[in-house]
């Protein structure tokens, strides 16, 4: 993943409850950052996983109705692109986390999201 320098980062959020979603979106967005989606059904984070330009990712894990964003995590640890999970689970409670995976703890203020996704993403700017 090459670091573009004249663009902002771009920071794709899966999130089903819209609420949460749009307050990180509105928080990303205030500090500079360009955000893809949020999304909210699998379906559409799954097409957007896979077809759109993303730097770093943050996504819930549980999307209702017994969906998860596994197979979101798969198609973004394939392209190369970091993510970190936020979600209200505790570590031990996801199954399928690999031994890598960052997970951080809802509720998440804007500097913890900050926090969180600079270990997944270093080249993050200073915000």
């Amino acid at each position: 993943m090459t670091e573009r320098s004249d663009k902002p980062t771009r920071i794709f959020i899966v999130e089903d409850e819209a609420l949460l979603a749009f307050e990180m979106s509105d928080v990303l967005e205030d500090l500079g950052f360009e955000v893809v989606g949020p999304s909210n059904h699998l379906e559409d984070a799954t097409v957007t996983a896979a077809s759109s330009e993303i730097d770093v990712a943050c996504l819930d894990v549980n999307l209702g109705e017994g969906k998860t964003s596994k197979p979101v995590a798969e198609i973004l640890r394939d392209r190369g692109i970091p993510y970190v999970y936020i979600t209200a689970y505790d570590a031990h409670q996801i199954t399928f986390l690999q031994d890598d995976d960052k997970v951080v703890k809802k509720p998440v203020s804007g500097r913890k999201l900050l926090d969180a996704l600079r270990i997944v993403y270093p080249h993050l700017e200073k915000k």
